[in-house]
């Protein structure tokens, strides 16, 4: 994996604002009615059958986007200069997988004409981006077990230096790969997770998203697994969470840290004994 160059500071002096985020969590069997389920109140609608052929991870993410367009007020209405990076774990491993079992014994005439658009790693941004109307950059990024960190990165840099009013980062990733047999259907009946979260460049919002670059160097971690730890530390960090503040060191030594904003916490009331703290 090569490092991202990016100036030390990027990021840091003019941090980003989370202004929304929501998770989506589905079985592999339960993913079939999940491409017909109706956008929850708030959010918009999908075309019809959009999600029929496309990959099991973007049809939790884009349910994941659902839920968080639904509780960020701003965002009704105000999608279209938005921009999207998604940063998905091994995506289209199955369709693949299927593809080329069918190859193998019928020829290239059996491969679906979906396996480039729906398979590849730019397919969950562009899913985005088509069935909510989101015309600013749209990007494909990590594809590896990296994806929480590469996306986090990729998103706070877009979000302050590409113009967009708004980033929607989505994250997927399987609990466990599916175990596929030698047709390429899988035998078992892993969970698929997807966060979304909204991020604003310099906006006061309950909570910030840096990234800084320490002069002296992190040692090597892996964000391998953590999506959903991230999605805990963001409730946790949130009005009436215990959480000031979350840390991911990054395999190239980068902090990306999520910060309760002191001037919201002026605001917020605790309960009596509720007593913060910071993790790593």
């Amino acid at each position: 994996m090569i490092a991202p160059r990016l100036s030390p500071d990027a990021g840091g002096d003019a941090p980003c604002g989370i202004v929304g985020h929501a998770a989506c969590a589905a079985r592999l069997v339960e993913i079939a009615a999940l491409r017909e389920a109706a956008a929850p109140f708030g959010a918009p609608a999908l075309p019809p059958r959009f999600l029929r052929h496309c990959d099991e991870q973007t049809v939790v993410g884009i349910h994941a986007v659902l839920r968080a367009i639904a509780g960020v007020p701003s965002a009704d209405g105000g999608l279209a200069n938005d921009a999207v990076v998604a940063a998905s774990c091994q995506a289209g491993r199955i369709m693949a997988a299927k593809s080329l079992a069918l190859l193998k014994t019928g020829g290239a005439v059996t491969v679906s004409t979906h396996i480039v658009p729906q398979a590849s790693l730019h397919s969950l941004a562009g899913a985005v981006s088509v069935a909510l109307g989101m015309h600013g950059p749209h990007l494909g990024v990590s594809g590896g077990p990296e994806a929480l960190a590469e996306g986090l990165l990729s998103a706070i840099t877009l979000a302050v230096t590409a113009g967009a009013p708004r980033v929607w980062l989505v994250i997927t990733e399987w609990d466990e790969e599916p175990t596929l047999d030698t047709t390429g259907t899988a035998i078992d009946d892993p969970l698929c997770r997807a966060l979304a979260v909204a991020i604003e460049p310099g906006c006061a919002a309950p909570l910030s998203l840096t990234v800084h670059f320490p002069p002296a160097a992190l040692p090597a971690s892996s964000s391998a697994g953590s999506l959903a730890a991230f999605a805990h530390a963001l409730d946790m960090c949130g009005p009436g969470g215990a959480l000031l503040s979350w840390m991911l060191a990054t395999p190239w030594g980068a902090e990306v840290r999520i910060m309760r904003n002191r001037i919201a916490e002026r605001v917020i009331r605790q309960p009596p004994g509720h007593r913060l703290r910071e993790a790593a």
